[in-house]
């Protein structure tokens, strides 16, 4: 079974959109058809830059903000897989929906959010490859 190891703690980088992991976190994916037979740990280290869930400012009053809600804790390990590229862009997106819905996110919104980074996350995968 999936889990975050501890709540996230973090501070609000002054003049931005941007939080600053305070303490490292992880999450444990748990067996899954689309990682491996046994599981896998991803810690992301204290410092790690996040900008959150990439949710456009109009759909904000229907989804919640990219630094708030239930779905953050979420976002910054999506931010985190691709930032690192330790997966694929495809697996890294399927270990966000998991972590969408280990932190309860209702199905509705978990999946608009999980289409959009299918459809749009192309863009930030393809930037950090350069």
């Amino acid at each position: 079974m999936s889990n975050f190891t501890k709540e996230i703690i973090v501070a609000l980088i002054p003049g931005g959109r941007k939080v600053r992991l305070v303490e490292s976190f992880s999450y444990y994916v748990g067996k899954t058809d689309y990682l491996t037979d046994h599981g896998i740990v991803i810690t992301v280290p204290v410092g790690f830059v996040s900008d959150g869930a990439s949710i456009p400012r109009f759909a904000w009053p229907i989804i919640g903000s990219p630094l708030t809600g239930k779905y953050r804790a979420a976002a910054i390990i999506h931010d985190y897989c691709y930032f690192m590229q330790m997966f694929s862009r495809e697996i890294s997106d399927m270990i966000f929906l998991n972590a969408m819905k280990v932190l309860k996110v209702s199905k509705w919104k978990r999946y608009i959010i999980y289409w959009s980074v299918r459809l749009f996350g192309c863009l930030a995968w393809g930037n950090r490859q350069r």
